[in-house]
């Protein structure tokens, strides 16, 4: 990984967040509402800001991120610590394939390499909001479906 801007960080770390959270949650019928997302996400924005220009080994950023993330839920809404692992590293998993693979197709079709989006953060933004797109499409077809992939709340279905 590398270091990213304040403005990365607004623009990618934060919905991202804000995505693997709602996502996996949704996923697993575990209410949660926007206003602890949004205030895990914030803070998981400025733990990244300054995670990223740790020297850590590759991959070490991601699971320490998870697990700051599962500590925080957890605390802020009252669910189970083991429920909240289980549903961020669902949507955490769900957004990684998802980014991997669009990244992947708009960095071939603009010809640029990923030493590029290291290089200029704005085009970093521009590669992630496919991905961004897509994901939150998916999740309001998840949601007006009511779909759940295992359902994890105690007191059954809510929604």
């Amino acid at each position: 990984m590398f270091p990213i801007p304040w403005y990365a960080v607004l623009f990618i770390t934060i919905p991202q967040t804000v995505l693997i959270i709602q996502l996996g949650f949704l996923l697993f019928n575990l209410r949660i509402e926007w206003r602890e997302t949004a205030l895990a996400s914030i803070f998981i924005g400025i733990i990244t800001f300054f995670l990223l220009r740790l020297s850590i080994i590759p991959g070490a950023h991601t699971l320490i991120l998870i697990f700051i993330t599962t500590l925080m839920i957890s605390w802020l809404s009252k669910v189970n610590v083991w429920y909240s692992l289980i549903a961020i590293m669902c949507g955490a998993m769900i957004i990684g394939v998802t980014e991997n693979v669009i990244t992947s197709l708009v960095l071939i079709l603009i010809s640029e390499t990923v030493s590029d989006l290291s290089n200029n953060p704005w085009l970093n933004i521009a590669v992630f909001l496919p991905t961004l797109l897509l994901v939150a499409f998916i999740f309001f077809l998840l949601n007006r479906s009511k779909s759940v992939l295992y359902d994890l709340n105690p007191k059954g279905s809510s929604r």
